[in-house]
């Protein structure tokens, strides 16, 4: 603007007319009392005024504005001094082509300055994810050293403990309650040891999954062998949870492809969270049908549901419900489980969902493109 780092607007040197001319992409011609004189702009001028004396009888002035895009970005001023004060096609084109040059000069640096900022920018993100990436997996592989050796020790007290429980034919009360008193403790720490393996895995995975290293294998699999396993586990972790188990017959099967350790994954983390937010004495109840081309899963508690925002979030890395509270061992979870779902059955070329409401429980499914049975 004018009177500040020697910079100012066409405003203060033309008038309406010749400045919606400029605005239109359109060359002005004018002579120089039709404008304010450089002597009266002084100082705002980026040249010196002495420079040029000012002769309005005898000058022209010639403004071809500068685009860059759809953007007006500045102006070429040219000044003529000629008896006549008038400028030629000739010599308007040879200015316009100037012009023209010196946009391809700007647009190119533009582009390049665009460009090189986004290829750092790109580098640091590249640079981040790599960091992040071997931050997880080093600290996952040293958490998980020292873990197996405590799950390994807890087993062994836990069998130690069965055995010299196991001596005794009818053992008395005395007896008894010590052993139910250091049992339960075990079991609590087992338990929870099992759960943080759980978690260090799956940071692991997502670790490879942001590096594009996931391991990854599709074979001929049957899902109903693979859904009745997956139920039978859970049913003998809590056995006080029921699970009704609605699919096809063993004999029957649904072929399909896949990496039967990631399908599995899916079906525990769905039933493990059934189980989790399950009412006691309400069954969880597990479909599985065939549609067309496509084999799906359901998996259904009467728990209390989720709210809408949650469920727009829910697959997302890293996502936990505002607001929820630590109730159970097994929600401590970090986000990760249902987003390593979505991603392992996009591998697969299929797709997960849920449907929810606050009372009306909580349905999560899968679906898994069908085989052909010749291929099992």
């Amino acid at each position: 603007m004018a009177g500040h780092r020697g910079r100012f607007h066409p405003r203060e040197m033309l008038d309406d007319v010749a400045f919606a001319r400029l605005g239109a992409n359109q060359e002005v011609v004018l002579a120089m009392d039709q404008m304010h004189t450089i002597a009266h702009l002084g100082k705002q001028l980026p040249f010196p005024a002495h420079l040029h004396a000012v002769s309005p009888d005898s000058e022209a002035v010639l403004l071809v504005p500068l685009f860059l895009g759809q953007q007006w970005v500045g102006t070429l001023m040219v000044i003529k001094e000629s008896l006549e004060g008038m400028y030629t096609p000739e010599e308007i084109t040879l200015a316009k082509a100037v012009t023209a040059q010196t946009m391809l000069l700007i647009e190119g640096i533009h582009c390049l300055y665009a460009q090189g900022e986004k290829q750092q920018k790109a580098l640091v993100q590249h640079e981040v994810r790599r960091l992040m990436s071997e931050f997880l997996t080093l600290a996952s592989h040293e958490l998980r050293t020292p873990l197996t050796g405590i799950l390994g020790n807890l087993q062994l007290a836990q069998r130690r403990l069965q055995t010299f429980k196991g001596q005794f034919a009818s053992p008395s009360v005395q007896v008894r309650e010590p052993i139910a008193h250091i049992q339960q403790p075990l079991a609590a720490a087992s338990q929870s040891a099992q759960l943080q393996q759980r978690m260090i895995n799956d940071l692991i995975d997502d670790a490879r999954i942001q590096t594009n290293t996931l391991p990854f294998s599709l074979n001929p699999e049957d899902l109903g062998t693979l859904l009745r396993e997956a139920v039978a586990r859970q049913q003998y972790a809590a056995p006080r949870h029921s699970i009704v188990l609605d699919a096809p017959s063993a004999e029957q099967g649904v072929p399909i492809l896949a990496d039967a350790g990631r399908i599995t994954y899916v079906l525990t983390t769905y039933l493990t969270n059934a189980r989790t937010a399950s009412p006691p004495g309400l069954p969880i109840e597990v479909q599985l049908g065939m549609e067309e081309a496509l084999a799906r899963v359901s998996v259904h508690n009467e728990g209390a549901g989720m709210a809408r925002e949650d469920l727009d979030h829910l697959w997302d890395r890293f996502y936990r419900a505002k607001g929820s509270a630590v109730q159970h061992e097994l929600d401590l979870s970090w986000g990760l489980p249902l987003y390593l779902c979505r991603v392992f059955m996009e591998r697969h070329h299929g797709s997960v969902g849920v449907q929810s409401a606050p009372g009306q429980g909580t349905t999560f499914w899968l679906s898994v493109p069908i085989t052909p049975s010749r291929g099992m």
